[in-house]
């Protein structure tokens, strides 16, 4: 008995002697705040607060990193066919024929504000350029501005995606920590505008989210500078086709039951227009069409736009189109509607029927359930 007492108390003092001790850095017992931990590495505790982002820091992706399941359309520009102008003369003339215009025998005026026309070939006469805008109306060219729809288009999802992707809507450099002051990530190019990346973790740090976008690749979740999809489970009730429009992202996904088909950008009501949060039904759809009105009391916000495409209206006067006059996707906009860009908006079209579902959502909670809007 006494020798086995011996035995255990001489394994127990060799354990302690020669087991390694924790490292200060590992285990050490002054607890640091996240900020002072990242720009301290290897000084502070890891089960402290700024353990995990130390820990992320300390990580490193593999050198071959998974692709998303997305592709590109690949299509040519949808509106090829068609030539768009903004009106930039206030109240510019308008006539029912070009002897018209020689002889100021006006038919009308375009009126002032946001003011967008379709039109034919050029007819020249006496040196100066006149443009069909209408049947039986004229406008001289020097009153208009040419306009080029958006090339953007989203993506296929060729299968559910395994983690949120997005698109940089700003120029910006990766850093090498979650850190607005961390160092730039010198190694790899700058991001720009539409390009696509992934997101690989996500990091609270004070009351910024950080996105791990790629091998020590750091970028704030700033809607400024990045718009993200991720799968959204189906509403209640719902089977079939669905759409997502996410006002916070100011990104849309099409949906066939819970996977994932198609997603992009869009630029929802700005301010008081706020795109109103709810579950609708596409009620009609429509090709083309023109939009006009205005809300302020001098009608000093008058819009009128002609030939929009691919509309399908769901919430009232709301509706989601293709928008060729602004490239602006990605940020709000619009009095309302959820514009798309031309490509996506004719791939939106073709895809959903009347009666599919649109729910419209803010998971910041920020967007009120009321709205003034109700155009383009």
């Amino acid at each position: 008995m006494m020798r086995r007492t011996t035995l255990a108390l001489i394994l127990f003092i060799a354990l302690f002697v020669f087991v390694p001790t924790a490292q200060a850095s590992d285990y050490g017992d002054d607890l640091c705040t996240p900020a002072y931990q990242l720009t301290h590495l290897g000084q502070c505790p890891l089960n402290g607060p700024g353990g995990r982002i130390e820990m992320l820091q300390r990580y490193e992706l593999p050198e071959d990193l998974p692709a998303a399941n997305i592709q590109s359309l690949k299509t040519p520009p949808p509106l090829a066919n068609k030539n768009y102008a903004r009106v930039i003369k206030p109240n510019a003339p308008i006539y029912a024929s070009v002897d018209d215009a020689f002889a100021n025998k006006e038919k009308r005026k375009s009126g002032k504000g946001f003011i967008y026309v379709t039109y034919d070939y050029p007819i020249t006469r006496n040196g100066e350029d006149f443009f069909q805008i209408n049947v039986g109306e004229f406008v001289r060219r020097a009153d208009i501005a040419n306009v080029t729809p958006s090339k953007f288009e989203g993506v296929v999802v060729t299968r559910q995606p395994e983690r949120p992707f997005g698109w940089i809507l700003a120029a910006v450099q990766p850093r090498l920590s979650p850190n607005l002051y961390g160092q730039l990530n010198a190694d790899v190019p700058k991001l720009n505008r539409y390009d696509i990346v992934q997101v690989y973790d996500r990091l609270k740090v004070g009351n910024k989210e950080w996105l791990l976008i790629g091998r020590n690749q750091w970028i704030e979740h700033d809607p400024y500078y990045i718009a993200l999809v991720e799968v959204q489970p189906m509403p209640p009730q719902v089977l079939g086709k669905w759409i997502a429009v996410n006002l916070f992202e100011q990104t849309m996904s099409a949906y066939e039951n819970d996977r994932m088909v198609y997603a992009t950008l869009v630029s929802s009501g700005i301010g008081v227009w706020n795109t109103r949060p709810g579950i609708f039904q596409v009620y009609e759809k429509l090709e083309s069409t023109p939009m006009s009105g205005a809300f302020a009391a001098d009608a000093s916000d008058y819009y009128s736009l002609e030939d929009v495409p691919w509309t399908m209206y769901f919430d009232k006067t709301i509706a989601l189109h293709g928008a060729y006059w602004h490239d602006l996707f990605g940020y709000q906009q619009s009095h309302g509607c959820v514009n798309l860009a031309p490509k996506d908006s004719l791939w939106l079209y073709k895809w959903a029927e009347l009666g599919t579902i649109v729910y419209v959502y803010d998971p910041s909670g920020r967007t009120p359930t009321t709205s003034f809007g109700g155009g383009p």
